[in-house]
């Protein structure tokens, strides 16, 4: 599906892959979802609304921005599983007061999430992400030490290896090989990881914009500025649809599905 230029630099086959993947459909979340923000003025009615929602869920979706200029950890976005997810943005560069009503309920909702006995997928390792936010006091690190996790990227990987074999010559099940021709195996190394990205087009046939990766995420995703209201909701978006993403890769995984299964959703949706 996708073709690269070697010989051009890190940045230029950035481009290239966008332009590349930018003709697909954009990116559908396989649920509804409604999205709250949480940060020093949320209402105390909103946060025990979510605590309630979190002691009903088992199911999350976590993912993590820090901005790219500070290095600051910025932001901890949050999907509720279910038939209408929720999705929280919680922007811990603008957390209340530790020693207010406020701050303990996030803290509290926090403690409902991560509970043991829930399962928390990431693109990647969840606890790793998390431990960067440690000295904001949401969570401790014996919490994450005990929470379970899914690393949904080497998971959708094993999925992908198995469901779509080698017909390039290579034993059917070889794992990731340099010597893999397959033009429907992009990674080619057994020690590589899909990118988010690539694993929405592979399977869903699908555009997840990522060209916000790197940007000023310590900025207030709440703007009344009109010049910069534009910019929130693509920030906004392209968190939100991070988590959504993964728990769309997870519906292939969870439920072992095949290469027909895959085929006949893209065809009906």
């Amino acid at each position: 599906m996708i073709q690269y230029n070697t010989t051009l630099s890190k940045s230029d086959r950035r481009e290239q892959l966008v332009a590349q993947l930018s003709v697909l459909p954009t990116f559908k979340p396989v649920n509804e979802f409604v999205v709250y923000h949480i940060y020093d003025t949320t209402s105390e009615s909103l946060l025990h609304y979510l605590i309630s929602m979190a002691r009903t869920t088992t199911r999350y979706t976590i993912d993590t921005e820090h901005d790219c200029f500070t290095n600051e950890a910025a932001l901890i976005q949050i999907e509720f599983i279910k038939q209408k997810s929720i999705v929280l943005l919680i922007e811990t560069c603008y957390l209340p007061e530790p020693t207010s009503v406020t701050f303990w309920l996030i803290q509290s909702l926090f403690a409902a999430i991560l509970n043991p006995v829930n399962l928390v997928y990431a693109w990647g390792d969840a606890v790793h992400e998390l431990t960067r936010f440690l000295h904001y006091d949401l969570f401790s690190w014996t919490v994450l030490q005990r929470m379970g996790t899914i690393n949904m990227q080497r998971a959708f990987k094993a999925w992908y290896n198995r469901v779509f074999v080698h017909d390039c010559g290579l034993h059917p099940h070889e794992t990731d090989s340099t010597l893999c021709t397959c033009e429907h195996r992009p990674v080619k190394d057994k020690n590589y990881q899909w990118s988010l990205q690539k694993a929405i087009a592979y399977t869903f046939q699908e555009y997840l914009d990522k060209r916000r990766t790197r940007s000023k995420w310590h900025r207030c995703l709440r703007s009344r500025n009109e010049t910069e209201q534009e910019l929130c909701k693509e920030l906004v978006l392209y968190a939100v649809n991070d988590c959504l993403s993964v728990t769309k890769l997870r519906m292939l995984v969870e439920f072992n599905w095949t290469k027909e299964q895959l085929d006949r959703y893209n065809r009906n949706k």
